[in-house]
């Protein structure tokens, strides 16, 4: 019984989170007239800011924060490390390289080659990965080093770009690199919201595969699971949804890393009830972080990258030493 109530809370909270990010900002909106705009109810309006802006951006803000949170759980899970995350392993990393490369070779080119660009990025990391680290005899430890040491070299290819290139031309991308939802409207949502929704349906199905992977390859293996098959369709769903994230929210660190752990905390390890946990743990955590980031000093904003990086750093501390203590016990 407990969990039916925990998941009917986790939705309440979230809704209740996206109306206050459609009513924070530069101009306050009150929820009566929130009510009113998406109702089209008697009273006074706001159809511009909320329909053309604050909407799209906070459905953007809950899809890509729980594609994120499930690409985390994955990624987790296949690296039996609870200090992974797309963005520790550098998949990314991949994808804002792939992006800035785009914007750098093909100037002015649309929109929507975007997510094209992020995900050939995210998999060319991803291959990088596990060649560098053997996919034969890899072990979770080895892989999970490899994707840092990528990591750090792909962003380092992010900063030559940064530095060499005019402002004019890499301005927009900067700030996109910081993970935010500046700007974002409807385009950007339609140009993800289809292969996000069918990834995180996949992730769902296939959650049973994390947990005999959790068992461990023999006994995974005699329970009937082709296991390398299983981790290549796991691996690429996780670069997938993280990659297509980025192409349109920037670099969003640590959503990755926390909304599972919040989950499991939550729910307990069985990833039949932790990865819906978590994707609403990652929906919360990123409309939250928007919503605080336009309400801080308005009409300045703080991206949401920068409120999750300074959450998540103390958060990603605290989980390596409850994991250190845990080794040791």
């Amino acid at each position: 019984m407990r969990q039916p109530v925990l998941f009917v809370f986790l939705v309440v909270g979230l809704i209740l989170s996206a109306i206050w990010s459609l009513s924070a900002g530069a101009v306050p909106i009150s929820w009566q007239v929130i009510a009113n705009t998406l109702f089209d109810l008697e009273g006074p309006k706001q159809e511009f800011i909320i329909l053309k802006s604050r909407l799209p951006r906070t459905l953007l803000a809950m899809l890509t924060g729980g594609s994120l949170a499930l690409s985390g759980a994955i990624v987790q899970a296949l690296l039996r490390n609870p200090l992974a995350s797309p963005k520790i392993i550098g998949i990314n990393s991949g994808a804002a390289l792939g992006v800035c490369l785009m914007v750098l070779v093909l100037p002015g080119i649309s929109l929507a080659w975007l997510p094209v660009a992020a995900v050939v990025g995210g998999i060319v990391a991803a291959l990088v990965i596990y060649l560098g680290a053997d996919l034969r005899g890899a072990s979770p430890v080895r892989l999970a080093l490899v994707g840092i040491a990528v990591g750090f070299v792909f962003d380092a290819g992010v900063d030559f770009i940064l530095v060499t290139s005019s402002d004019a031309q890499f301005s927009a991308p900067l700030i996109w690199l910081t993970g935010s939802l500046w700007a974002r409207g409807w385009t950007h949502l339609g140009l993800v919201w289809p292969w996000l929704a069918m990834l995180a349906v996949l992730a769902m199905l296939f959650s049973y595969w994390l947990d005999l992977i959790r068992l461990g390859e023999t006994t995974a293996t005699g329970l009937g699971l082709r296991v390398r098959v299983a981790r290549l369709v796991l691996l690429s769903n996780a670069v997938l949804l993280a990659a297509l994230s980025v192409s349109v929210v920037g670099v969003l660190g640590f959503v990755g890393l926390m909304a599972p752990h919040i989950a499991r905390t939550l729910v307990g390890g069985s990833h039949k009830a932790m990865m819906p946990c978590a994707m609403l743990v990652g929906m919360w955590l990123v409309v939250l972080a928007d919503a605080v980031g336009r309400a801080i000093a308005p009409p300045v904003e703080v991206s949401a990258g920068v409120l999750t990086a300074m959450l998540g750093a103390p958060f990603f501390i605290y989980v390596m030493i409850r994991a250190g203590r845990a080794a040791r016990v």
